[in-house]
């Protein structure tokens, strides 16, 4: 049988009954997490078996990203508490939350276990713009890392703690983040197989100081662009050789 494409765009309606549909389709019983993304650092993904996780979700104080209505978790993560990442309040369900530094540390919930990796979110620990929270987790046997607004390079406790990652969903945008000179070495340090871009200046952000992700994806020739805001991915469809997979809200 023709080994199954590695990337599956899904269209889904976050309520009632969940997915509308699977672009492509996956192998019968495989198990796939699937991943939308809402624009920022605002992500929520989803086991084959239904349990969610939203991180970061934001509140339209500084852009036009349309603001979700609707989504439940089973886990809530936080990297760090500006408004842009910490709108809890659209967040239904009775989900386990680990908010900012409180959210260092192991945490499980629903057959997701992770970890908080305490970070900052600038080169000066902390004292520009405060601390950022990194968290690491499974979900389908994929494993996820999403480093919010991080501002250094990590310290070797700081991998080991973070752990082995598939998927790195990194912030490109650079200025309030780290410099996008200096995320081949944040993507070298953490060695993923897929790199997902996110905050980053799109048409939703016509005024904040950031570049666009064509700045970080410049000369490189492993990129995928999806034309869409979500995909599904299981071990089986990770890449033997790491690419980037960049997302597009339309």
């Amino acid at each position: 049988m023709k080994r199954r494409m590695a990337i599956k765009a899904v269209w889904w309606m976050v309520a009632g009954c969940g997915w509308l549909g699977l672009a492509g389709g996956a192998a019968a019983g495989a198990e796939q997490a699937r991943v939308q993304w809402f624009g920022q650092a605002f992500f929520q993904l989803t086991s084959s078996s239904g349990v969610r996780v939203v991180i970061d979700p934001f509140d339209n104080t500084f852009f036009s990203y349309p603001v979700p209505k609707g989504l439940t978790a089973d886990v809530l993560l936080v990297t760090h508490e500006h408004k842009d990442h910490n709108n809890v309040g659209i967040i239904g369900g009775s989900p386990l939350v680990c908010r900012g530094p409180k959210g260092v540390g192991r945490f499980e919930r629903a057959g997701v276990t992770g970890t908080g990796t305490a970070a900052f979110h600038d080169e000066s620990r902390g004292a520009e713009r405060g601390p950022d929270t990194i968290y690491s987790f499974a979900l389908d046997g994929v494993r996820f890392c999403h480093v919010g607004d991080l501002g250094c390079l990590l310290t070797d406790e700081q991998i080991k703690n973070i752990g082995p990652v598939d998927v790195l969903l990194l912030p490109a945008g650079g200025f309030f983040t780290l410099d996008v000179a200096k995320l081949d070495k944040l993507v070298a340090q953490l060695n993923p197989r897929v790199v997902v871009p996110m905050h980053y200046k799109t048409r939703y952000i016509p005024k904040l100081p950031i570049a666009t992700v064509d700045e970080f994806l410049r000369g490189k020739s492993n990129v995928k662009r999806l034309d869409s805001a979500t995909f599904a991915v299981g071990k089986s469809d990770l890449p033997a050789q790491q690419e980037i997979w960049v997302l597009e809200i339309k």
